[in-house]
């Protein structure tokens, strides 16, 4: 299992010392990492293979409300997907869907309101989950898991 990172890297950060792989995790980001999206056991797997769309409305959704998220989930691997028995058209296969961790009520919801406002129009929610993904062969969906 990956280790669980947490998002708000400084955006006025100084990249000159950084290593050709640790401007390549930031690249196009203000906030987030693309390391927080890779496959558990495949390292640059977000950065590889995660679509950008989602990964920067997450972003402006973190500069917008300045809040850490915990990125449960995004790009899966064929390996990791079979094992866990992904359906072979989940949106975490193609790099499409994020599922969060977020515990508090009004944070959870803050957050929902802002993937709304950027017309995100997939998202399912249960107690301490938000799931969004931008797949456009899907229909539009909301959802309450229990």
């Amino acid at each position: 299992m990956k280790p669980q990172v947490s998002c708000y890297c400084n955006t006025k950060m100084d990249t000159k010392d950084l290593t050709p792989e640790e401007r390549k995790n930031i690249e196009g980001l203000n906030y987030l990492t693309w390391d927080m999206f890779d496959s558990p056991g495949e390292p640059g797997s977000g950065y590889n293979f995660m679509e950008r769309e989602p990964v920067l409305i997450l972003d402006q959704i973190v500069h917008k409300t300045r809040r850490f998220l915990n990125v449960e989930l995004g790009y899966v691997s064929k390996i990791y997907a079979d094992k866990n028995s992904f359906p072979t058209k989940d949106s975490h296969r193609v790099g499409k869907a994020i599922r969060l961790r977020i515990v508090g009520p009004r944070k959870r919801m803050a957050i929902i309101k802002e993937l709304i406002l950027f017309g995100v129009e997939r998202i399912a929610v249960d107690r301490e989950t938000v799931y969004f993904d931008t797949d456009d062969l899907k229909p539009p969906q909301f959802a309450l898991w229990t």
